[in-house]
């Protein structure tokens, strides 16, 4: 996979929901590092109530085995941004639907 600054890639993750409808509570995890936050229903792949699916995320830099991605919405903790494997992640199509990177 042709990873790199900038592309746009599905991140796997758990969602349970929102306060909102149109919002998921959302984790991401990996090698012992999570990312929890709000996120819109358009930035996941599935837009399921609960339950596993994937969210989108923004590349912002790639290392040999990992990467560093921004993730949409409202983290509960302080930073946007999360460190994951590589082997954990898909590339999303440059064009799906009505959904962009973030909400809003």
């Amino acid at each position: 996979m042709d990873l790199k600054p900038g592309s746009i890639i599905w991140v796997p993750c758990e969602v349970k929901p929102g306060p909102f409808s149109n919002e998921r509570l959302v984790r991401v995890q990996s090698s012992g590092e999570s990312w929890v936050g709000f996120v819109d229903v358009r930035c996941l792949k599935d837009t399921v109530q609960e339950g596993p699916t994937s969210v989108r995320a923004r590349v912002v830099s790639v290392e040999k085995e990992s990467f560093t991605a921004e993730l949409p919405g409202h983290s509960v903790a302080a930073s946007r941004f999360f460190h994951g494997s590589r082997s954990n992640v898909t590339l999303a199509p440059l064009f799906h639907s009505s959904r962009r990177f973030g909400a809003g």
